[in-house]
């Protein structure tokens, strides 16, 4: 699934989008072995894997952005029925359910943050000779 199919079902149902998000980290779990298989000393051979691992960061990103939207947009939809009928238990449950999923799917941000460093590490390590680009780097900046 691409990030461009994430729907209000896809984020509505949290082990389906962490199971998403396990899947797009899979290149950040194996980081060493891919690491081992790269030729290191090739400077062309190092952007080719900082290009897959860029495109990761970015679509998981885009996958959480994605679904804070549709879960901000369900909210206020929410909120606006509650405006209207503040005894509505029925909704009132479910915001709190919402509530509870956008807080779980934002928190991805944190866990992003964790892999990004541990994997960021292991490739400079590894790819002495490629620098990564400035344009990257102030990306991530405005990340934290």
């Amino acid at each position: 699934m691409g990030v461009d199919e994430f729907d209000a079902e896809t984020c509505s149902n949290l082990s389906y989008f962490k199971d998403l998000m396990k899947e797009y980290r899979k290149i950040d779990d194996n980081i060493m072995l891919r690491m081992n298989t790269t030729d290191t000393h090739s400077e062309a051979s190092c952007k080719e894997f900082f290009k897959h691992l860029s495109d990761a960061y970015t679509r998981r990103e885009k996958a959480v952005e994605s679904c804070l939207k549709i879960l901000d947009a369900r909210l206020e939809k929410q909120q606006k029925i509650i405006d209207d009928d503040p005894y509505n238990s029925d909704i009132k449950n479910q915001i709190f359910v919402d509530e509870t999923k956008r807080r779980m799917i934002a928190n991805e941000y944190v866990v992003e943050d964790i892999v990004r460093e541990r994997s960021l590490t292991v490739f400079k390590n590894k790819c002495r000779k490629f620098t990564i680009p400035e344009e990257f780097q102030r990306w991530l900046l405005l990340r934290r």
